[in-house]
């Protein structure tokens, strides 16, 4: 009967699957931490940041603005106020409602200004088009934010999920960070040594040093 290598190093056949078995642990825990890294860090770009900013985030749907944004991508926001409205400046982009009577958003960027006493107005242009935006001006109340950063191609998980996706990227993060948790700390915990066996393995009684006590005693 042919030997294993194993058995021929003299390795214990309870020990010999404990290798695979740790390198496998260990992968998965590093898949694990980063897919709770990942989870993460879109649940605070896209949840957390802005709420903060008091803004939001949004799905783009047309190509209006390639190559910067493209559809698919998700633009966050933040808020504006008075002061937001007098800091914008030509180049900046926006997120805005065209028509009064149209919830449809926009996000376009400004290619002129024009003060009126009645207040600051906005020529917008969508970097992909030849021409200005036939809604012109956009006033102050149109807008809804002004764009802070863009996410590449999340808004189609957004699209997925509607309504629920902040709650599936909490969910998801939360089930993960626990699974990774408790596998971090069972990492730590020390094998149990089985009854009866030495710590290579071997039965107590088997070796020499064991039965030269056991024949003093009983002479």
């Amino acid at each position: 009967m042919k030997r294993t290598s194993a058995e021929k190093r003299g390795i214990p056949r309870e020990k010999r699957g404990a290798a695979p078995e740790k390198r496998g642990s260990a992968i998965l825990s590093w898949v694990t931490t980063f897919v709770v890294l990942v989870l993460l860090c879109l649940a605070i770009v896209l949840v957390v940041v802005p709420r903060i900013l008091g803004g939001t985030s949004l799905t783009v749907l047309t190509g209006s603005m390639e190559p910067g944004i493209m559809p698919g991508d998700v633009v966050v926001t933040k808020g504006v106020d008075p002061q937001v409205i007098d800091s914008l400046q030509v180049g900046d982009i926006i997120v805005f409602l065209p028509y009064a009577d149209d919830p449809t958003i926009v996000t376009h960027r400004i290619v002129g200004i024009s003060a009126s006493a009645s207040g600051r107005a906005f020529i917008t242009q969508g970097d992909n088009n030849n021409v200005v935006d036939e809604w012109n001006p956009v006033r102050a109340e149109q807008i809804r934010g002004e764009l802070v950063y863009v996410v590449p191609k999340v808004g189609y998980f957004k699209q997925w999920f509607g309504s629920h996706t902040n709650w599936v990227l909490y969910g998801v993060a939360a089930v993960v960070l626990l699974y990774a948790v408790v596998t971090f700390v069972s990492s730590f915990r020390k094998p149990k040594t089985v009854a009866g066996t030495h710590g290579d393995g071997g039965p107590i009684g088997n070796s020499s040093a064991d039965e030269v006590p056991r024949r003093a005693v009983l002479d």
